[in-house]
């Protein structure tokens, strides 16, 4: 979304989108994403337009009744997450020995992640027979 709007406004609207996911609630998401509408809808229309697609995917989190889940969950782009993880884990060490070493820390990160989310899993994504 923010690739749609200009370098000097860049900022500014970026400040004001991420005043929707990081709100108390929903209704309070939801009063922030018309505010940002509002306002800049006739200088962004494209951006605006973008973010008015996803705003429901964007919201979903607000459904996860555990809100100190909300800062892992926010997000709608979990892969993107793990990524910058194995980043973090692997640009420190600069120079691998082999392949091998590089796929035992990405392994050891992603075995982490995973028992991480199968030791705490959400009620809402968990099945229920």
């Amino acid at each position: 979304m923010l690739d749609k709007v200009r370098k000097k406004d860049w900022d500014l609207v970026k400040k004001a989108v991420q005043k929707i996911p990081y709100a108390k609630n929903r209704r309070d998401a939801t009063k922030a994403y018309w505010l940002f509408a509002n306002k800049w809808r006739n200088a962004y229309p494209d951006a605006v337009k973008c973010l008015e697609r996803d705003i429901d995917d964007l919201l979903t989190f607000f459904n996860v009744k555990e809100y100190e889940l909300w800062s892992k969950i926010r997000t709608t782009n979990a892969i993107e997450r793990t990524f910058k993880e194995v980043r973090r884990r692997t640009r420190p060490i600069g120079v691998f020995a082999n392949r091998e070493s590089v796929e035992r820390i990405v392994f050891a990160v992603f075995h982490h992640l995973n028992v991480n989310w199968e030791n705490n899993p959400l009620n809402e994504f968990t099945h229920k027979d």
